[in-house]
């Protein structure tokens, strides 16, 4: 996992993202707040890996998978009633060499 998180890092500073943050996964959870009821997530918001920014400015939500494409239903749920962001969902795969795919959702 370490190593296809360093790829697709390298691979987003090429493309002109910045300021790239990753949540460590640790055995303590966050304590997210809502108005109806409280839970704990080792992702941000049980979804995603990390954040960044784009070259103007937007604030990017990361979700990252090795070899795999995360669930588009659960990131379209998570969107539903969310405004003015964009997600990256980023798929390392490693065959012969390795490669760096992306899909961006947007709100």
């Amino acid at each position: 996992m370490r190593s296809s998180n360093r790829k697709a890092v390298l691979h987003l500073l090429k493309l002109g993202y910045d300021e790239i943050w990753l949540k460590p996964h640790t055995r303590r959870h966050d304590l997210i707040y809502t108005t109806g009821e409280w839970y704990r997530a080792i992702d941000l918001w049980n979804l995603f890996d990390g954040v960044c920014f784009d070259s103007d400015g937007n604030l990017i939500l990361l979700q990252i998978k090795t070899n795999a494409w995360a669930s588009k239903k659960r990131v379209e749920e998570f969107l539903s009633d969310k405004k003015n962001l964009i997600i990256l969902i980023i798929n390392v795969k490693y065959g012969k060499s390795w490669t760096v795919n992306i899909r961006e959702y947007k709100t």
